[in-house]
């Protein structure tokens, strides 16, 4: 990892103990086996990833979009922090004759620009995973880089998680341990403090405003195409426009690298 105290900000202690967990990695898939996001957004992927081209997978985890749209003919690349997550998904890739697919070590904030090889067509970051970034500068900074290494008119697409919606289900111990931190410089409004996650403790996933997304892609000098709201179960689109900044699991974003 980066000595850069902007990119060390970025990562907070939870996620750099996590990220070393083998347990987490071995059961990551049975874990989540029947979460309807993870359905939703490899179909949604489907239907705008719609050409064979090369895709960058950020946070690539065990390798589960890869491994979809390597079947698909596509050339693919994945980076995550987690060595565990990585090895589960070099075996599952192995195990499908990808043997071409191409896996590093690093964080979607300072990528190992050296290692990649642009242009790609498609990038992603999914499953709430910029959340994880801790800073809109270090958040920027993740998605300006994943921007350089797009070719002209290639798409980017991630998920975050919606704060205006967390909010009332958050025990309120939670948002003021979150207000406690921004009040000290130790955070920021959206950020999320969770006493235990799958045992780990004060786990810090930031949430996002409508706003907030619009401004952080214009920042990273990317186009916005479209921001998808989340149903309750996140398995589709949000119906219906009433308080839908309220209402909205999450978000999934598409945008683009502009063409000129």
């Amino acid at each position: 990892m980066s000595s850069d105290n902007r990119t060390d900000k970025a990562v907070p202690p939870c996620v750099e103990r996590m990220v070393q967990r083998k347990d987490i990695a071995d059961t990551y898939d049975e874990t989540f086996a029947r979460n309807p996001l993870l359905q939703y957004d490899l179909a949604l992927l489907t239907e705008w990833f719609d050409k064979p081209g090369r895709l960058l997978d950020l946070g690539c985890g065990t390798g589960r979009t890869m491994l979809v749209f390597g079947q698909r003919g596509c050339d693919v690349t994945g980076v995550d922090l987690s060595p565990p997550m990585l090895a589960r998904a070099r075996e599952k890739l192995d195990a499908a004759g990808l043997t071409k697919a191409r896996l590093f070590e690093g964080n979607i904030s300072d990528l190992p620009m050296d290692k990649l090889d642009p242009p790609y067509d498609y990038a992603c970051c999914l499953f709430a995973t910029l959340g994880y970034v801790q800073g809109p500068e270090n958040r920027v900074r993740a998605l300006s880089q994943a921007r350089s290494l797009l070719a002209p008119g290639g798409q980017y697409v991630f998920h975050v998680q919606n704060l205006l919606y967390n909010l009332p289900s958050l025990h309120l111990p939670f948002i003021l341990t979150g207000v406690g931190r921004w009040m000290i410089g130790r955070g920021e409004i959206g950020d999320q403090v969770f006493w235990r996650y799958r045992g780990m403790k004060w786990v810090i996933l930031h949430a996002f405003r409508p706003r907030e997304l619009e401004k952080l892609v214009a920042s990273a000098g990317l186009d916005l195409m479209e921001i998808r709201h989340l149903n309750k179960s996140c398995s589709g689109p949000l119906e219906g426009e009433r308080c839908r900044a309220w209402r909205s699991h999450g978000f999934i974003i598409r945008c683009r690298r502009p063409r000129g």
